[in-house]
């Protein structure tokens, strides 16, 4: 090849090639890889040098913006629209031109040595500059200016985007490259043949180890990745130092050094992946506990400052999706008096948003993929991209704040609070249900009617973080049974309110919460039934509204034991206004094993029950 080059080149093939490179360059113009600069200044009928001094600014200027971005081509004596107007300096000063990648750049961040040349068009001198995108550095001008190319321009930055823009290139296939030097001698054994029996049917480790991906065989033996080190070494040190999690106690809301330090434990848990995992769960779960205290059944049993599954998942989510690719830290874990704090080195993908997050689309992009696969496999991380959304569900089902997440260019950190999600006024309008034992998410709901608010379902979904909406009426209907909940508006009306505003009929607002000292004295029955006991032994009265006027006692009966609930007895009013048919209303016997809050749900989901189902306890 070389000798072909020579013939169709002869001998000065390398300056040729410039040529016909910087010519084709000038034929498709500037972009976000080539810059043309003039070394002229003045009115067209009056153009002079412009100073050496700015030219070679603009120089080194360009070079650091095309080395922090993708690199890129220069042309120094070439208009903007592309004329060639040549170097008006000597040979001395042109070569002060070529220098200026050295001489104008940061000694601390030196370029890539760039392609540079000077080539003779039409007997006007373009000096050329080519430079590849450089990766040791964020490149900065003499004078510390940052720049990057974007599009038509260089632009400043700052130089921490730029090492974290490549730190995150570098991140996305760490885990997959080969790791030199390591053996299977260097890995636990006994560990890989456990996951193998687990998830591949208990083949040699090193058919596990290719099955998952973790090692390639080749005609050299077989070669293993650094996720293989990361999850299997016996000393992940050697391969990674900062395959840690480090966890903090600290005495008030913030740390402080010197006499007023106040850190009461620090714990460092250093090990490979899969064992890490267990292992510092174990141990922040022994500092989350804030007491042990005695129960109603005279038992002791510890409490949790937070909900131990959005802890969990918190910790999982910064092991599998950290950044590795930075060695000189691991993740990090700060307990103090009112919020819990897990930070993970990286920030967070360019190809995720925080707004997407805190959305909880259920977005997922793993950083880690084989990391991310093997722990997928052994049951340690589910489905993909849902791990946000149970810290969500879980903090809001224990009526805690809902998590903060913050990404920077050196960390994603997620913080858990310890404090309630109601405001004083909202616990206070709250206080006054606390005899109806009601669940978590029932009184969340009636939180959305505080100060008399009416509210949609579309409010009780988003304030739930529900998916499935059918779950809006399993918290719901016991709600109405106990006429906590009313229903402002008929479906009719409700439709009208949607068509005329164009909000979809789950965003008109249409529920009222009704307070205790509203509630008409009929109802103070059922006002004191615990929804959640089982009524096993005790008969209740239903009041069932909606009836089709020609349903009989029989098709009440039937409809009712469909939802294993025995009936004892069915009581239809009828008359003569009516055509001898029923009043679209009945009273019903019931018996059951079932929780109260299971009976009203079954029932109001039968065909027959429209609208309403009271219920009172018989005396």
């Amino acid at each position: 090849m070389a000798k072909l080059l020579a013939i169709m080149y002869g001998d000065n093939m390398e300056a040729l090639g410039i040529v016909e490179r910087v010519q084709l360059s000038i034929q498709i113009g500037e972009s976000h890889y080539r810059e043309f600069k003039s070394a002229l200044e003045g009115p067209p009928s009056d153009k002079k040098s412009r100073p050496l001094k700015d030219v070679i600014d603009n120089i080194a200027k360009t070079l650091v913006a095309f080395a922090n971005a993708d690199g890129g081509e220069l042309l120094v004596g070439v208009e903007d629209d592309g004329v060639v107007s040549g170097l008006p300096y000597n040979a001395d000063q042109i070569d002060v031109l070529k220098n200026a990648y050295k001489t104008n750049v940061h000694a601390d961040t030196p370029l890539p040595t760039p392609m540079v040349g000077t080539i003779d068009i039409n007997g006007k001198t373009v000096l050329y500059f080519n430079i590849t995108k450089g990766d040791s550095y964020a490149y900065l001008t003499s004078d510390g200016r940052c720049l990057k190319r974007m599009d038509l321009e260089s632009v400043p930055v700052s130089s921490e985007k730029i090492k974290a823009e490549r730190l995150e290139t570098e991140s996305r296939t760490w885990d997959r490259q080969v790791e030199p030097g390591l053996t299977l001698a260097d890995l636990n054994i006994d560990l890989i043949r456990e996951i193998s029996t687990q998830i591949a049917y208990g083949v040699t480790p090193e058919k596990c180890l290719q099955h998952l991906g973790l090692a390639d065989f080749t005609p050299n033996g077989l070669k293993l990745k650094r996720a293989a080190a990361l999850l299997f070494a016996k000393d992940v040190r050697n391969y990674h130092p900062g395959c840690s999690v480090r966890i903090m106690t600290v005495n008030g809301q913030e740390k402080r050094s010197g006499e007023a330090f106040n850190i009461v434990k620090d714990d460092i848990v250093a090990t490979n992946v899969l064992k890490l995992i267990e292992a510092s769960w174990d141990r922040l779960s022994y500092a989350l506990t804030m007491h042990t205290a005695l129960t109603e059944n005279a038992k002791f049993q510890q409490s949790y400052l937070y909900p131990q599954t959005a802890c969990r998942e918190a910790l999982i989510n910064a092991i599998v999706h950290r950044n590795y690719a930075i060695q000189g830290r691991g993740v990090e874990v700060n307990l103090y008096k009112d919020r819990l704090e897990i930070i993970s080195p990286g920030r967070l993908l360019s190809t995720i948003s925080l707004s997407d997050i805190q959305a909880l689309k259920g977005v997922h992009e793993s950083r880690n993929p084989l990391v991310a696969k093997v722990l997928r496999e052994v049951g340690y991380v589910r489905e993909m991209g849902e791990g946000i959304r149970r810290i969500f569900d879980v903090m809001r089902s224990s009526s805690l704040a809902e998590p903060e997440f913050q990404s920077d260019d050196n960390n994603f950190t997620v913080t858990l609070f310890h404090r309630s999600m109601y405001d004083p006024k909202v616990k206070l309008w709250l206080s006054q249900f606390e005899e109806f034992k009601l669940t978590e998410a029932q009184t969340a709901v009636l939180a959305l009617g505080c100060d008399r608010n009416e509210f949609s379902t579309q409010d009780i979904i988003e304030r739930l973080g529900l998916v499935d909406t059918d779950k809006v009426r399993e918290i719901i209907t016991p709600l109405r049974t106990l006429h906590l909940v009313e229903n402002t508006l008929t479906d009719n009306q409700a439709y009208a309110f949607s068509k005329k505003n164009r909000i979809p009929k789950r965003s008109v607002p249409r529920w009222k919460v009704v307070t205790p000292s509203s509630i008409h004295n009929d109802a103070k029955s059922s006002e004191k039934l615990d929804i959640q006991e089982p009524i096993s032994g005790k008969q209740f009265e239903l009041f069932v509204g909606g009836l089709p006027y020609k349903a009989e006692s029989g098709d009440v009966t039937q409809a009712i034991s469909c939802a294993e609930i025995s009936v004892e007895a069915v009581d239809i009013p009828s008359g003569e206004k009516f055509g001898n048919k029923n009043k679209g209303f009945c009273f019903v016997t019931v018996t059951s094993n079932l929780t109260l809050a299971d009976v009203i749900c079954r029932l109001d989901k039968i065909l027959i029950i429209d609208k309403k189902v009271t219920v009172r306890q018989k005396k």
